[in-house]
């Protein structure tokens, strides 16, 4: 095939390259696992070569694990909303836009009472 000359730029074709990656959060954890105590007899080892040096007896007496926190405080907030939100719509049926109208009500007293002890205080 012969290829005139064109003042028109053409793209040439890309190949898509794509090295997957994988992820494997329990040999990690493993692998975490045994570097920690890998540490842990090498300190061991170095105190009970040097007994008076306190400074390795206190870091190997400290013990850096990841705190695992439950995020339950997230749940709960989304939980409160599906609720807020169903019992929005449920009044809204049962009751029509009166839900509406109280809830402009409702909200401003709530805001003041949750508000009241962070303003109130000021002098």
């Amino acid at each position: 095939m012969v290829k005139f000359p064109s003042i028109i730029r053409l793209p040439r074709s890309k190949t898509f390259n794509f090295t997957p990656r994988h992820f494997d959060p329990i040999k990690d954890e493993i692998a975490e696992r045994t570097s920690r105590i890998k540490r842990e007899m090498e300190l061991e080892k170095d105190i009970k070569s040097n007994p008076n040096d306190a400074d390795k007896e206190f870091i190997s007496s400290i013990n850096f694990r990841k705190k695992q926190r439950s995020n339950n405080t997230a749940s709960l907030l989304q939980l409160t909303i599906a609720a807020f939100l169903g019992g929005l719509v449920i009044g809204w049926i049962y009751y029509g836009n009166v839900i509406f109208y109280s809830l402009f009500l409702v909200f401003p007293v709530y805001l003041y009472f949750r508000l009241k002890g962070r303003f109130g205080k000021r002098q």
